[in-house]
């Protein structure tokens, strides 16, 4: 049932789930990661879910998942350093990388249905092909974990069609960067300055232009696409990290932060358009979009996986309604924003001192006010009857 939050329901874990996944044929069906090494299948029954099983898959714990062939297989990533293929419906192991990386498995990132990316605890991003169960190629672009990984189709059809791997990745890590690496030829496109700040996660946004990405102390960064030295626009707001970051549309994304709220975010321009609901204080882990778009599902250190209901943010006259809500959860005076609304923004290194110095003085919320108004929001059914 709905609660306080303003979920639709929630999953109580057996421990700290680290990651979510939805299946990508049935949208009642999703999994999460935990601490323990252990993997649990959960089906959801519109407001109330049931747990179908648990399976034992590695000795330490599960920090990242995702599905491959249409949902048959399910691969994890574990802190052990080894990947994982299981059995999505018998739960049987198929194959094991024991040693797929030389530190902890922190990001697998599904790119098709052959080739997955995976990023660890030392900076290093391998992308493996499922079928031969080997690594193509690998980067060393960062010095500190892998935080998320954001993939680029290729434009070029025929690049599309090549028998390897095609596209790009726009990886963010804990050191402070984010790189664009080519896996046409296994180099680096381009990779930012230091922004020092963790950079948590990242989504590409504005049809490939822009790529965005949310920062330890809870900024939005936001780079040109193929300009990575600096930032070309940067949007503060959230009063904690943003672990985690969800893509709607070229032009709004849902954030996940350590305050516990997911907010609903536009991109140039710059504004917060409202809120999903709150994870109670606990900091939100990771997020996943059902492949229906109708579900938004939330992991959090309080062991428990929240389901949303976020189909109305693909209803046009809702999203224009959305405009005009008032950023409850993180507003912000006028002058602190953003430092430039308009696409083309620069000056990134000398802006973000001049903001860091007016931040002093913004009008932002402090999480427990933030919290009132998702309850409050929750209440009144945000977005019913519009």
């Amino acid at each position: 049932m709905s609660s306080d939050g303003g979920e639709l329901c929630s999953a109580r874990c057996a421990e700290q789930p680290f990651d979510v996944a939805f299946h990508p044929g049935n949208n009642g069906i999703f999994v999460s990661g935990l601490i323990t090494g252990a993997v649990e299948v959960w089906e959801n029954k519109g407001e109330r879910v049931r747990k179908l099983k648990t399976i034992d898959a590695h000795t330490e714990s599960v920090r990242t998942l995702g599905f491959v062939n249409d949902g048959a297989l399910l691969l994890t990533g574990s802190s052990d350093r080894s990947i994982l293929a299981l059995d999505t419906a018998t739960g049987k192991p198929l194959a094991k990388l024991e040693h797929a990386h030389k530190s902890a498995v922190n990001r697998l990132k599904v790119l098709d249905q052959n080739l997955v990316a995976t990023g660890d605890d030392d900076g290093v991003v391998k992308v493996w092909d499922t079928r031969q169960q080997t690594a193509c190629g690998s980067f060393v672009p960062f010095v500190d974990f892998v935080s998320d990984i954001a993939h680029v189709p290729p434009d070029d059809a025929v690049a599309a069609g090549a028998n390897g791997p095609s596209g790009s990745l726009v990886v963010t890590s804990g050191d402070g960067t984010i790189a664009h690496l080519n896996m046409a030829n296994w180099k680096e496109l381009g990779q930012s300055d230091n922004q020092e700040d963790e950079l948590l996660s990242c989504v590409v946004m504005k049809n490939g232009r822009k790529a965005v990405a949310g920062s330890q102390t809870g900024i939005l960064n936001i780079f040109n696409y193929g300009q990575w030295e600096d930032i070309s626009d940067r949007f503060p707001g959230h009063p904690s990290s943003i672990d985690a970051m969800v893509k709607v549309d070229e032009e709004t994304l849902l954030t996940g932060s350590s305050d516990g709220i997911v907010r609903i975010i536009g991109i140039l321009p710059n504004k917060m358009l409202g809120l999903v609901g709150e994870h109670g204080e606990m900091p939100i882990e990771r997020m996943a979009l059902s492949g229906d778009n109708q579900f938004l599902a939330t992991a959090s250190h309080d062991r428990t996986i929240k389901l949303w209901d976020v189909g109305y943010l693909w209803e046009r006259d809702l999203r224009a309604e959305a405009a005009n809500f008032d950023g409850v959860g993180g507003e912000l005076d006028e002058d602190s924003d953003s430092d430039s609304d308009s696409e083309e923004g620069g000056g990134g290194k000398r802006k973000r001192k001049q903001k860091q110095k007016r931040k002093k003085g913004g009008k932002i919320q402090d999480s427990n006010a933030a919290r009132e108004a998702v309850k409050k929001a929750a209440a009144k059914k945000f977005f019913d009857g519009l």
